[in-house]
């Protein structure tokens, strides 16, 4: 004859598994979102950098004046805001990778991400005055060699190419670094707001 808490045991054991699983899946879905913000973040800065350095606008100005005068004039900034995001991103992805845990990670995501939104504005300004410092790309010998070689109307477009992808990265570059401090500071975060919970549990 069978056991009759065999049926009991079966059914804990299934809803422990479910449970878990929902863990797994509450934990990973933050970070899926953050890839795939990622990725967005990163095609509009891309479309902006080409549409700047290329003055795609013109090609708009005959069939829609008032769309190409307003992109005309917010392109650039499309353009430092997907750099910036795209770094803060990033930074707070690969610094969630050395987090422990995939509850802690998701949380300190989270967090982190709180904290990106709310200085997001502040850090555009931030990266891309940082970004203009230093060599941007726009060094005589180079578009003196690109227009030699592909003659001056490629060559000028080759070189405006090159002069925004690396303000680009650059902008990118410092970002990243905010990504990674901000994912630090999120981690911090969310360890003390553990630790409260667990006390108040307690008491």
């Amino acid at each position: 004859m069978g056991d009759p808490d065999v049926p009991q045991i079966i059914g804990s054991t299934d809803a422990r598994r479910t449970a878990a699983a929902g863990e797994v899946r509450a934990a990973t879905r933050p970070l899926r979102f953050l890839g795939w913000l990622t990725f967005l973040v990163l095609a509009v800065g891309l479309i902006s950098m080409f549409s700047y350095s290329l003055t795609a606008s013109e090609l708009m100005r005959s069939d829609n004046p008032a769309l190409a005068a307003w992109w005309e004039a917010h392109q650039f900034h499309f353009m430092e805001a997907g750099a910036t995001a795209f770094g803060v991103l990033l930074g707070i992805r690969i610094a969630g990778s050395f987090v422990t845990g995939r509850d802690q990670r998701s949380r300190a995501g989270w967090v982190a991400l709180v904290f990106a939104i709310i200085a997001f504005a502040p850090l555009i300004h931030v990266c891309a005055a940082a970004a203009r410092l230093g060599w941007n790309g726009s060094g005589a010998s180079v578009a003196s060699w690109l227009i030699s070689r592909e003659g001056y109307e490629t060559g000028r477009q080759i070189d405006k190419i090159m002069i925004a992808g690396v303000y680009f990265l650059k902008t990118a570059g410092f970002a990243l670094l905010a990504g990674l401090g901000l994912m630090a500071i999120a981690c911090v975060a969310a360890i003390v707001l553990q630790s409260a919970n667990t006390e108040t549990e307690k008491t």
